[in-house]
């Protein structure tokens, strides 16, 4: 999830909070947190599979202490085993970014379920010859995801070099078995150094930050469009908790506005059940109005996660 996590789509709940206060209670949570979550990821898959079934998971997610665990970041996802490749686990803000003022607005990495990125890019339509662009790209699944489409090229980009190489190694993987598919790059770089290529454009965006990284990145998607240098532009934003700020530009209408719920094989391999997806066009070039339902507000429960109404 992280341009500045610039960090893929997380919604971990308590254990992701990047506040550094709290008194001894808080800090001896922290304190027992991590070690019961190594010991929950060296558990055999089978009793992991059982922790998880739904109904289990729907009871133990109200334990404090144990809604950590649920949030299946440490599980190996099953996108994973299919490709080969590493685009699971947690990474906490502070080990994307040690400047405290940053670390504020950061949200941690951990990666967007496949079904809920397809159903999101399927609503596109033809999008053959736009670049694909993950901020917060982490270690890129969204990346992995977009090259089984007509792209012309897919960007990442993440605050965090090591998730950069990362996303890079699994584009390698990629491009080694899928000679055929489109381009798969990831760059290091903050929000504030983010150069948009020319051309139409797919934005992807799993709440990889706060409200004013995210005004600082449309701010540049305005001034593209205004200057010419972008044509037409897709939004697509997986956990919309900022999408006021996308909301309140002249420059951006709405797309599509929808609650997607996980695909059976990926229950227990993120935080909920159901994720909202809001989508924007820019009115420069924009297509016709496809979805009716478009216009659904969004209801943000706290700064890590976001539905539809």
């Amino acid at each position: 999830m992280s341009i500045a996590r610039l960090a893929s789509n997380a919604t971990g709940h308590d254990l992701m909070h990047t506040t550094t206060h709290g008194g001894p209670r808080h800090t001896l949570r922290r304190a027992l947190k991590q070690p019961l979550l190594n010991v929950v990821a060296r558990l055999p898959d089978g009793v992991q599979r059982a922790m998880f079934a739904p109904r289990m998971r729907r009871i133990c997610i109200r334990v404090p202490l144990l809604r950590a665990v649920y949030s299946g970041c440490l599980r190996r996802h099953p996108f994973d085993l299919q490709y080969g490749i590493d685009t699971s686990g947690l990474v906490d803000a502070q080990a994307l970014q040690r400047d405290p003022g940053l670390v504020a607005q950061l949200n941690p990495y951990m990666g967007s379920q496949p079904t809920i990125i397809r159903r999101a890019l399927d609503t596109l339509g033809d999008i053959a010859g736009y670049t694909f662009i993950d901020i917060g790209c982490g270690k890129g699944r969204p990346l992995v995801v977009a090259s089984e489409y007509p792209f012309a090229r897919i960007l990442g980009c993440d605050i965090s070099a090591e998730l950069v190489k990362t996303a890079n190694e699994n584009a390698i993987a990629i491009a080694g078995r899928f000679a055929h598919r489109p381009p798969i790059r990831a760059i290091a770089a903050n929000v504030a150094d983010l150069a948009l290529p020319p051309g139409n454009a797919v934005v992807f965006l799993f709440n990889p930050f706060g409200p004013e990284l995210m005004a600082a990145l449309l701010a540049k998607l305005e001034a593209a469009l205004a200057s010419g240098a972008s044509g037409h532009l897709f939004v697509v934003y997986d956990n919309p908790v900022c999408g006021d700020v996308f909301d309140a530009s002249p420059h951006l209408q709405r797309w599509f506005a929808r609650m997607f719920a996980y695909d059976s094989g990926e229950l227990g391999f993120g935080p909920e059940e159901r994720e909202g997806v809001v989508i924007w066009q820019s009115v420069r070039g924009a297509r016709p109005d496809a979805f009716a339902d478009r216009h659904r507000r969004i209801t943000t429960r706290d700064r890590m996660s976001a539905s539809l109404d």
